[in-house]
C-alpha cells in the first residue's frame, strides 16, 4: 500500500495507523532495495515517498516516543506509543 493523501502525513494519522492495526510500536526506515521508505506495523507496511517520510520525521524529532536513527544512510525512526492510564 502506498501513501499519497496530499503529500503528507501527521502524527495523529500515524497513531491512528497504529490503532487500526492493533499496534504500540512502529518503524519507519529507507529500503535501498525498495529505493523507498517504508513505514511498518506489525505484519502491515505501507510505502511512503522519500519527502512525507523525511517530513514526519521531522514532526517527530522533538516526541519522547521517538527514536530517530540512521539507517542504510537516510534517518530512520523507533515509535512507541506510551499509553495512559
Amino acid at each position: 500500500m502506498t501513501h499519497n493523501s496530499n503529500n503528507t502525513m501527521t502524527i495523529k494519522e500515524l497513531f491512528n495507523l497504529m490503532a487500526t492495526h492493533h499496534s504500540h510500536t512502529a518503524t519507519l526506515q529507507f529500503y535501498d532495495m525498495a529505493d523507498r521508505y517504508i513505514l511498518t506495523i506489525n505484519d502491515w507496511h505501507l510505502n511512503l515517498n522519500q519527502s512525507v517520510a523525511e517530513d514526519l520525521i521531522t514532526q517527530l524529532k522533538s516526541e519522547k516516543f521517538a527514536v530517530i536513527t540512521s539507517k542504510n544512510g537516510h534517518p530512520a525512526v523507533k515509535l512507541t506509543q506510551i499509553l495512559s492510564s
